[in-house]
């Protein structure tokens, strides 16, 4: 009868061991995902243009002035299709900096779509546009 009450007792503490040993673990899960470097992405865009010509004083206004706000990276493209041209952690803003580069490269000009007249909106319209708003600040991923 003696034996039985012991283990009785002793069940809480291995229960209260138990609950500590894990509590311990998901702590130190957490820490280590919170310390790990946030990975970061890189938007790249084909431009038929060879790296030679991207690279060095020779390379257009407009990539050296995107150059000296993000990290910029160009190599050839694979399949010898030209250049391409990577920026690293780009917003909404960056990627259509990168996308009017790559039209004034290839095409000399950059193409602009100016602000239509809003008229009248139906109510799915009105109900879009902030949603609209939010993607086109942001970027879409």
């Amino acid at each position: 009868m003696k034996a039985a009450s012991t283990t009785f007792r002793s069940r809480p503490r291995l229960f209260l061991l138990a609950a500590a040993a894990t509590g311990a673990v998901v702590l130190a899960a957490r820490v280590m995902r919170s310390a790990r470097p946030a990975r970061t992405t890189w938007f790249a865009v084909t431009v038929e243009a060879d790296p030679s010509e991207l690279s060095g004083p020779s390379r257009p206004d407009a990539l050296a002035r995107l150059a000296e706000r993000h990290e910029v990276r160009v190599t050839r493209a694979p399949g010898g299709r030209g250049s391409e041209i990577a920026v690293r952690a780009a917003d909404g803003r960056t990627r259509e900096e990168v996308r009017a580069l790559k039209q004034l490269l290839e095409t000399g000009e950059v193409l602009v779509v100016e602000g239509q007249p809003e008229g009248h909106r139906t109510v799915l319209g009105r109900v879009a546009r902030p949603a609209f708003r939010q993607l086109t600040r942001r970027g879409a991923r």
